[in-house]
């Protein structure tokens, strides 16, 4: 049996993380694992519609600092989970607090950068408040935080949006071999 009780899937904004974790939800080995993204959890403790609305409202700053409150608070829960981070919420801090945990493992979803574009433009919601900063900076930031997903050993590759049942079968695999 896996000794690994938290998983955390990080990935930029785009990459496909809450679709994966969604279908990672359906198609759970057993009934004892929760399934949460960090942002959506964000969003109801403070009681706001959306990420946009919420920097629009308090600023970055605070959305971050809430961001690893929440992060902090879900990594002391009991339950075995898997957690979608946002876009941005990995830090080197981060990394090197929880990685070395072996009851903490973490996941880097990847899409290159055109694809992540692509799908956040295509959005039927509010523009993220990263895409209003325009493509050539938000290409800076992905390129700044491949420093950060490239530390984290297990990658999973969704270059084109590939068939996510083929990545959660993959990702289980992986779970119940560790």
């Amino acid at each position: 049996m896996s000794i690994c009780e938290k998983i955390l899937i990080a990935g930029f904004s785009g990459s496909g993380k809450t679709s994966l974790l969604q279908l990672l939800e359906k198609s759970a080995p057993s009934e004892n694992w929760i399934f949460q993204d960090l942002d959506q959890l964000i969003l109801k403790k403070h009681k706001f519609p959306s990420i946009e609305n919420l920097v629009e409202t308090h600023g970055w700053e605070k959305f971050r600092l809430w961001e690893r409150q929440a992060l902090e608070g879900w990594l002391k829960e009991d339950d075995k989970g898997v957690l979608a981070l946002g876009g941005g919420t990995l830090n080197q801090m981060i990394l090197d607090l929880y990685r070395p945990s072996r009851k903490i493992k973490f996941c880097h979803l990847y899409s290159s950068f055109e694809v992540c574009w692509e799908r956040l433009l295509s959005q039927n919601t509010e523009p993220r408040p990263l895409v209003r900063l325009g493509k050539s900076e938000l290409q800076r930031i992905f390129t700044e935080r491949e420093s950060l997903f490239s530390q984290i050993k297990w990658q999973i590759q969704n270059p084109q949006g590939e068939d996510l049942q083929k990545l959660a079968s993959q990702f289980w695999s992986e779970v119940l071999r560790s």
